[in-house]
């Protein structure tokens, strides 16, 4: 890192800086406090953060009234010796507590299903930074009416048992992640339609999360899957499984393959079928109760996260259809690879704690843990996903800002109408993760108190704000280097 922040590079960095009109106010200061190295970097990363910032405005065409940044550095804007802290508005470079991290393992110890609920069983409560997207927030204008649609279809399958389970599935808002991704679409019935797929993808997988029940089953999860995978290549006979949930889905499918294009819908039938079949591998995982290391776990969350149908979605609801040269670019594939690794890895991050409580352990945050051999703590590997989280957002920035530029988005008009809309595939997902009962739970602070010590507890989410001195300490480099 050293070596990246080099004077020159800043000096130039730092002229550009002052071009910029709203963050002329802006101050970049020195701490006596500081040594060379992390002055540097310090002073490296708010520039580094002001020069995206310069470069989102004529990327996502807004005016400047409606550019918020919050710092995708919060963690690294200020740092801590052995003297004490510095102030700033970010977290400081963190030890671990006894109340925050289980002790770190012993990096010879062989991790197997018998002892992962032992080395993460000490958790009880772990510092949360607030995560935040250079991309504005923005919903579909008829999600009022869309909702007043969804919610009498949703409880007539789902069946909630009490008033508690009722509230929490209506407050889960699993459609609002679709208006939230899609705000821009002309057409409702489309956004309808499409809500409700995502509804059932949300509850299908939340099932497939429950490691004692359809979650471990493989066996089962393959059954649903070829039955849908009937539906979708139009060789199902209305038989539908006797199954609530197998009944509706079929139905919603049936009505997606009649308004698609064909090949619209052969796109979606395959990446669907891919996806959901993934599923089957995510519960095999589950039932070997073994741990993947960062890179496997990498590239199997790419695969069960579904993002090309997500991607693919975006196009019918917006009415657009991109041909099978862009697609197959190098450029849209790193650009779609940096935004499905965003979503899915701040998922991951904000999920922890229910998951925790279903037995799944196979999240980022504990999968950089216990691969790190001992290296991290838990609170540690928190922050380390954090800046992976951050840097990834920082790839997508800087590739979406180089398709939009390029000739080929001047001559396609499909394209340019997908990735004025794509950014609002990070900002969307993120709220979303922050505000819905379904990672929450219901009574959660987590929609209005976004960093703090988030509280180990099954019931809901419990952040509680914390001062500047009471934030956990740890060193920087170990958690960028490890």
């Amino acid at each position: 890192m050293d070596c990246l922040y080099n004077q020159a590079h800043l000096v130039r960095l730092s002229s550009e800086i002052k071009s910029i009109p709203y963050l002329k106010s802006s101050r970049i200061t020195y701490d006596a406090g500081l040594s060379k190295y992390e002055g540097r970097v310090a002073l490296g990363i708010r520039v580094l953060n002001l020069t995206l910032a310069r470069l989102a405005q004529p990327i996502y065409g807004l005016p400047e009234s409606q550019v918020r940044f919050v710092s995708p550095f919060r963690m690294c804007d200020s740092y801590s010796g052995k003297g004490g802290s510095v102030t700033g508005q970010g977290v400081r470079t963190m030890a671990s507590t006894s109340t925050s991290s289980p002790p770190i393992h012993d990096s010879d110890q062989q991790i197997t299903g018998d002892n992962i609920a032992e080395l993460l069983g000490h958790i009880r409560q772990f510092y949360m930074p607030e995560l935040s997207s250079y991309f504005p927030v923005k919903c579909h204008p008829d999600y009022n009416e869309i909702s007043e649609q969804i919610k009498p279809w949703l409880l007539e399958w789902k069946r909630p048992r009490t008033d508690e389970e009722r509230e929490l599935l209506l407050q889960s808002n699993l459609h609002g992640v679709v208006c939230l991704t899609i705000p821009e679409s002309q057409h409702k019935y489309r956004i309808s339609l499409v809500c409700k797929l995502v509804t059932w993808i949300c509850s299908f997988d939340d099932a497939s999360d429950e490691t004692q029940q359809l979650g471990a089953d493989a066996k089962a999860v393959k059954q649903v899957n070829e039955h849908i995978k009937l539906v979708l290549q139009g060789r199902d006979t209305n038989n539908d499984l006797d199954r609530p949930e197998i009944k509706v889905i079929s139905s919603v499918l049936r009505e997606l393959r009649a308004d698609m294009s064909p090949t619209c819908h052969q796109r979606h039938a395959d990446t669907l079928i891919s996806g959901l079949f993934s599923f089957e591998e995510q519960a095999d995982v589950r039932q070997s109760s073994g741990m993947l290391d960062v890179p496997t776990y990498i590239s199997t969350r790419r695969r069960t996260f579904l993002f090309n149908h997500i991607r693919i979605m975006i196009e019918y609801c917006l009415g657009v259809e991109l041909d099978e040269e862009t697609l197959q670019m190098d450029c849209m594939q790193q650009l779609h690879d940096a935004a499905g690794d965003y979503i899915a890895w701040t998922n991951d991050l904000l999920s922890f704690r229910r998951e925790y409580f279903q037995g799944d352990y196979q999240n980022l945050p504990c999968v950089v843990y216990l691969d790190s051999g001992g290296k991290l703590d838990f609170q540690q590997a928190v922050y380390k996903v954090c800046e992976m989280i951050r840097a990834r957002e920082r790839d997508f920035i800087r590739i979406f800002h180089e398709i939009s530029l390029s000739d080929i988005t001047s001559r396609n008009p499909d394209l340019r109408i997908y990735l004025r809309n794509l950014p609002y595939v990070l900002s969307g997902h993120l709220h979303w993760y922050y505000t819905s009962a379904r990672f929450h739970g219901l009574g959660s602070s987590m929609g209005k108190v976004r960093e703090g010590m988030l509280q180990m507890i099954p019931e809901k989410t419990v952040v509680v704000p914390v001062e500047d001195h009471a934030k956990p300490k740890i060193k920087l480099a170990e958690v960028l280097v490890s």
